[in-house]
């Protein structure tokens, strides 16, 4: 397991707000030289805690379409069952997120449509292909409050992973 120290802390955090930063500025940011810099970002990508890197989309683009979370419960918890409804989302693009959660559900889905007829259509094909889905709880998302992928550097210091 890879220990981050504060550097790689601070590489992360950067990173996380602006991905497309350059080799340079990076460096002057950590006030690091150029190769060390480099090196410690190659490591957190090799280590595999730096999975990719992406545009984030404007909230303007967005606002064209519509998230409805949708809280899923399977008929049967035999063993495949869940191999098999979680192989086949996977096909269906309107699903961005699909979270396997403990308790009264079995998943929790974030789908993203262009709007309520979108979303039964997708609804329709969902049922059409029969991946074992006993029923299903729909919530329209109507304004988002808080919405961040990126973790804290206060959150990445009280990880196991931090020296």
């Amino acid at each position: 397991m890879h220990k981050l120290d504060e550097r790689d802390i601070q590489i992360l955090s950067i990173l996380q707000v602006e991905g497309r930063i350059t080799k340079t500025a990076l460096a002057d940011k950590l006030n690091l030289s150029l190769t060390p810099s480099w090196d410690r970002l190659q490591r957190l990508e090799e280590a595999g805690i730096i999975e990719s890197y992406g545009a984030k989309l404007s909230s303007s683009f967005l606002s064209n379409f519509h998230l409805v979370i949708t809280e899923v419960e399977l008929e049967s918890h035999k063993q495949g069952e869940f191999a098999r409804f979680e192989e086949a989302i996977m096909e269906f693009d309107e699903v961005l997120s699909c979270w396997s959660v403990g308790g009264s559900l079995d998943y929790i889905l974030r789908v993203f449509v262009k709007d309520v007829s979108d979303y039964q259509d997708f609804l329709k094909r969902v049922l059409k292909a029969d991946i074992g889905m006993r029923r299903y709880f729909s919530y329209a998302v109507l304004d988002t409050i808080k919405h961040t992928d990126m973790i804290s550097e206060t959150l990445i210091k009280r990880s196991d992973l931090a020296k």
